[in-house]
């Protein structure tokens, strides 16, 4: 009964259908779930019920499973019947449709039953009927996803919905029914192999079967299409899940299609195999014939690798002609075997894969051997390519920079330096690279040779393999003793080099003195107005001193350096000697100035700090005899010891003015030591520096005289 049920069809229950009994609207809730209406009768009886089961049964089995396990919507339409039909047919239907219904709404009639009696006070449970009036169903139904009979406004014809129902249901069958003769189809084909296949007398039934078939399936993809454009505007979700089994039906016609259409050519590229395994045969037999024949004689005539670029350039290309020769015959090779590894395996005799294998050894030893052959005269061109290059290159660089005039240029010394030194660079990767392929090309000529049949080659290399031993112990002669020299010019142009860099520095140093004597002029030239002020201008003139020792200092380092490495080279000592002359003079000139200043500095320093104190001394000595004065007019008995204390009072003094008197005659000092110049200048520099210096040291040595004046003054009025 349940796969009567499950495999039911519109046909079966037409009359059940007609009497919309239940329908399917093609409509859904607020949620996208489907609706399935019922029309309560007015009697509930057997027949009815029988109707109401094939119906939602038929209904279950028309959605899919996505769409059941998403819910159900039951619209039960109980507007002219029974309370007592009502909850009958509710029961039936939910008992059918189980937990797939989501809700069960159920319209009453306005005055609803009089017979039905509720409680006031139970509450609603999900899963239970909700009753409504026809215009409250609206609440839970959108109006646009009602048909006219339940006041919507959505067109919905029962009759088109069932012939809908009835063409899709035809089709579906009748393409289950031929993919069902498909498969038997594609399993008889898939059962012979190429051989039995061409000796079976159904070959052409067969085949005619299947053009049959891959015909009438292109009448049936077109139709199904067809049928699914139709209904390509529905959006009822009972026609969408029918759609969707039917576009699974077109898929599963085109892989059947796809599969019978693939047996068939199997079929006719098994009938073509048997054929080209005969020629096959052949073309392996005269590929091998020819390998072990011809090009075997041929490539043991070879057995010689040169002995200069010339000859092994020749010998290369004599072995470029033997390879064109063998072209051809490979690329012969390389079909037959592109053509027998393509067919399949089960179609493969035994003896054609041995003669194929025997046919790739052959191939491939021989192949070995020419290329083995070819890597020798290529290893032997480059050989000599690089021995005749490192001659070339050590007595081009040993004429032109190591046995060169022996005239240097100071300046273009590390130029020449940095040349030599990429030059040795080059020429040692050269020699490594020599030595390299000399020592591959040795070890190449001692393996063994083996013929295609991998049968061992007697063949000579030893007076081959002597030669190069030679090459190589004359390149490693020939690169010592053109090491050392190209050592030993190194060095000489390395201190030349040297000497340069020492000796601009020294100029440099000498500059150098000359812009801090210059600045010593232009800003040092000054004495400070208090102890303060001159106490900082001596350290910052110290500080400054250090620095121009430093820089005096520095110079002679690199000048002792620069005629240490010039008796070293056998080069005249004459300008490093005025270089050595011109940095002396710089710095004697300097130093000169740079003391005068510091002991006017100090002087000065002198001179002020004596002032103050004596100042300070002096008018000590008059605030107390002021005192005493004013004691002595306030008391007569203390008369003796008063003169007493202007007795000590004048010793102080006299010594004191003693000390004041020689700071006049050191201030009278000072004030001519300041007014004559730091430095005397020779005539021809007085009148540069008059312009950038003169006003600024007059004004400098007119404040200084002034500020002595000034406490000369002071110290005569307090004195």
């Amino acid at each position: 009964m349940e796969m009567l049920i499950k495999n039911m069809k519109a046909a079966d229950i037409l009359e059940d259908l007609e009497s919309k009994l239940a329908y399917i609207p093609g409509s859904c809730d607020h949620d996208g779930r489907p609706l399935i209406v019922i029309n309560i009768p007015p009697e509930f009886d057997s027949t009815t019920k029988s109707k109401l089961e094939f119906l939602i049964s038929y209904f279950l089995s028309i959605f899919s499973d996505e769409t059941k396990e998403n819910g159900l919507v039951l619209i039960v339409d109980a507007r002219y019947s029974a309370w007592r039909v009502t909850r009958s047919c509710i029961k039936l239907s939910t008992n059918l449709i189980g937990s797939k219904v989501i809700s069960v709404i159920v319209i009453r009639p306005d005055g609803f039953w009089d017979k039905r009696v509720d409680s006031c006070t139970k509450l609603y449970k999900e899963g239970e009927p909700i009753y409504v009036t026809l215009t409250e169903l609206h609440v839970y139904i959108d109006i646009s996803q009602l048909p006219y009979e339940l006041a919507g406004n959505k067109a919905y014809n029962h009759i088109e919905w069932i012939n809908k129902r009835m063409k899709m249901e035809d089709y579906s069958r009748d393409a289950l029914e031929f993919v069902s003769k498909m498969t038997n189809l594609h399993q008889r084909l898939n059962i012979f192999d190429g051989i039995r296949i061409t000796q079976s007398d159904n070959v052409k039934s067969y085949w005619e079967m299947g053009i049959e078939l891959l015909s009438t399936a292109r009448h049936v993809l077109q139709s199904g299409r067809n049928l699914v454009s139709s209904m390509s505007r529905e959006s009822s979700k009972d026609i969408l899940d029918t759609i969707k089994g039917i576009h699974k039906l077109l898929d599963s016609i085109e892989l059947k299609q796809i599969d019978i259409e693939n047996s068939c050519t199997e079929l006719e590229r098994n009938l073509d195999t048997a054929r080209v395994i005969e020629s096959l045969e052949r073309g392996v037999s005269s590929v091998t014939d020819w390998i072990l024949g011809p090009a075997d004689i041929m490539l043991n005539s070879c057995c010689q690798v040169g002995f200069d670029v010339s000859s092994s350039e020749e010998l290369r290309r004599q072995h470029e002609k033997i390879e064109l020769q063998c072209r051809e015959t490979y690329g012969q090779y390389a079909k037959l075997l592109h053509k027998i590894d393509n067919l399949p395996k089960s179609k493969l005799p035994e003896d054609l894969k041995s003669q194929r294998d025997f046919m790739d050894f052959v191939c491939r030893s021989f192949a070995s051997r020419l290329e083995r052959r070819r890597n020798v005269l290529i290893t032997s061109q480059r050989f000599f390519r690089f021995v005749s290059e490192y001659f070339d290159k050590t007595s081009e660089v040993f004429e032109q920079l190591v046995m060169g005039s022996r005239n240097y240029n100071f300046s273009e010394a590390s130029i020449k330096l940095l040349t030599l030194e990429k030059s040795q660079i080059f020429l040692d990767s050269l020699e490594r690279e020599l030595v390299k392929e000399g020592e591959k090309l040795s070890d190449i000529l001692s393996m063994p040779v083996k013929d295609a049949l991998g049968r061992e080659v007697h063949v000579k290399y030893d007076e081959d393999i002597v030669n190069v031993k030679d090459i190589l112990d004359a390149t490693n002669a020939r690169k010592n003793i053109f090491n050392d020299s190209l050592e030993l010019q190194k060095l000489s142009l390395k201190q030349i080099a040297l000497i340069y860099m020492y000796e601009r520095d020294a100029e440099q140093a000498v500059k150098w003195l000359n812009d801090l004597f210059n600045v010593l002029l232009r800003n040092h030239m000054g004495v400070g107005c208090n102890v303060k002020e001159i106490q900082s201008q001596k350290e910052e003139h110290q500080s400054f001193q250090e620095t121009a020792k430093g820089t005096y200092e520095y110079g002679g380092q690199l000048v002792n350096g620069a005629r240490v490495l010039r008796l070293s080279c056998r080069v005249s000592l004459e300008g490093n000697a005025n270089l050595s002359s011109k940095l002396q003079q710089a710095w004697q000139q300097f130093r000169s100035v740079s003391q005068e200043q510091l002991i006017r500095l100090r002087v000065c320093a002198v001179f002020h700090r004596n002032i103050e104190d004596h100042c300070t001394g002096l008018q000590n000595l008059a605030e107390t005899v002021m005192a005493l004065y004013h004691s002595a007019k306030d008391e007569d008995t203390a008369k003796a010891r008063i003169k007493e204390n202007i007795r000590d009072i004048l010793d102080n003094r006299e010594k004191l003015l003693l000390e004041v008197g020689r700071m006049v005659r050191l201030g009278r000092l000072l004030k001519t030591r300041l007014k004559e110049p730091l430095y005397n200048q020779p005539q021809w520099c007085v009148q540069r520096s008059q312009s950038m210096t003169g006003s600024c040291r007059d004004s400098f040595n007119n404040l200084e005289t002034v500020h002595v004046s000034v406490y000369y003054n002071k110290i005569t009025d307090i004195s």
